[in-house]
């Protein structure tokens, strides 16, 4: 017979589950209740832009959570009052089951690096998977801070000028959403390529299946320390094709970031030209000044959360690109591989490139003001609110940063240039031609 002792623990224990159980449920009635209104017929309503920032950055989070990156909850709701952030949904341990297993890639990549001679092209994977690593890190960490940051974003929005029509609202909008899907769809077609260029040239001809062929090459990693098996070569070409896209992600999303901030400044900007040549009552340039001050704090906490993103990206194009572009004077083994390697590099540094340009245009847009000023009638220009205003711009440095290292600016485009150019330089001296694709004996026979 049971004890009293042992009835009270199993009544706890019970009614512990069905507490579980109840949230459970309850949260399995709001998925249903959220996908039935997803399934509603849509009205006039439903296509109409509101020109926020967070209903423009929507779809691009979604697929961010197709590639375990920002687990963030009620990114589709229609304000930024249904963000929310919690360990418990399934997004979270989805991400990190993503981390867990990309920790275990990096080692087994470890592995095989120390196993060989160490050069700038054999750390290749350590650095791949450790800039991705880190990366995804900073992506958790800043799902936890993205509610309140869009909270702050989209109490700013609401002080900017109004827009003039619906095309000048829904322009963003439509202008993040374009930029993002053609480079996630530029980054598929990069990965099909590259596929069809190893499927092409059987670079192993002693392997009959050329499926098996394909699957040790994108894991010989793992193919070292365990015997081959089908499942084990399709987790592996998963987690490539996480990692992969989740490197083009990170570019993209920087650049996303940039268009959003460059274009409240834009709409400050708008304003500001259209009556800095007209006597202004001083109420007006106190506005724009606060304004102004809203959007530089905005930045900087915006900055705070993404500038450990930004030095990663930064780091890991430059050294890809020192990479690529020494891997250019190599002969290729077909014409395959030649497609294949030529648009990925032309799509790394089109990537960086517009990654440099569109943050740095905050820079470009937080300097525009100050110009501006020097148009008031001189008779207005004497006014404190406007020495003032004058004084912040001229003393401000309004740009993202890469961890506080360095601004992104427009000159920063020279320096990275300038860099890459003496790295080459200096490769080119120790440079000898290897086979990128190469099959050893060992690992295959």
């Amino acid at each position: 017979m049971p004890t009293t002792g042992e009835r009270t623990r199993s009544k706890r224990w019970i009614l512990r589950w069905k507490g579980h159980a109840r949230k459970w449920l309850l949260q399995i009635k709001r998925s249903n209740l959220q996908w039935r209104t997803a399934q509603e017929r849509g009205t006039r309503k439903s296509f109409i832009h509101k020109g926020s920032f967070h209903e423009a950055v929507a779809p691009v989070l979604a697929v961010a959570q197709c590639f375990c990156l920002m687990p963030v909850l009620g990114i589709g709701g229609s304000s930024v009052r249904s963000l929310h952030f919690t360990r418990k949904s399934w997004r979270f341990w989805y991400s990190c089951l993503y981390l867990c297993s990309t920790t275990l890639d990096l080692m087994f990549s470890i592995r095989k690096v120390s196993h060989g001679g160490l050069d700038v092209r054999s750390v290749e994977p350590i650095v791949f998977h450790v800039s991705i690593l880190i990366a995804s890190w900073h992506f958790l960490h800043l799902a936890n801070l993205w509610p309140g940051l869009m909270r702050h974003w989209a109490a700013v929005e609401k002080r900017l000028p109004r827009y003039g029509s619906y095309m000048e609202r829904s322009h963003p909008v439509r202008r993040i959403r374009l930029v993002a899907f053609l480079l996630l769809s530029l980054s598929l077609m990069e990965h099909l390529l590259s596929i069809i260029a190893v499927v092409y040239y059987d670079f192993c001809p002693r392997r009959r299946d050329p499926v098996e062929s394909y699957l040790r090459g994108t894991s010989l990693h793992l193919f070292e320390v365990f015997a081959y098996s089908n499942w084990l070569g399709w987790l592996g070409k998963l987690q490539n094709v996480l990692l992969t896209f989740g490197w083009s992600y990170m570019d993209i999303f920087l650049m996303i970031i940039g268009m959003g901030l460059s274009e409240m400044l834009a709409r400050l900007n708008r304003s500001l030209k259209r009556h800095v040549r007209h006597p202004m009552p001083e109420e007006y340039w106190t506005w724009s000044r606060t304004l102004y001050r809203s959007i530089v704090e905005l930045i900087r906490e915006v900055d705070d959360a993404i500038s450990g993103i930004m030095l990663i990206s930064f780091g890991s194009n430059l050294y890809f690109i020192c990479l690529q572009l020494l891997k250019s004077i190599n002969t290729m083994p077909s014409s395959a591989h030649a497609v294949y390697f030529y648009f990925s590099l032309c799509f790394l540094l089109s990537r960086s490139s517009m990654v440099l340009l569109l943050v740095s245009t905050i820079n470009d847009r937080a300097r525009e003001p100050l110009q501006l000023l020097r148009l008031i009638p001189s008779e207005a220009y004497h006014q404190p609110e406007v020495t003032r205003f004058a004084a912040e711009l001229a003393s401000d440095q309004v740009a993202l940063t890469g961890a506080k290292f360095f601004n992104v600016t427009r000159r920063l485009f020279l320096a990275m240039a300038g860099t890459v150019a003496t790295y080459e330089l200096v490769l080119i001296q120790f440079h000898e031609d290897k086979k990128s694709w190469t099959c050893s004996v060992e690992t295959f026979d």
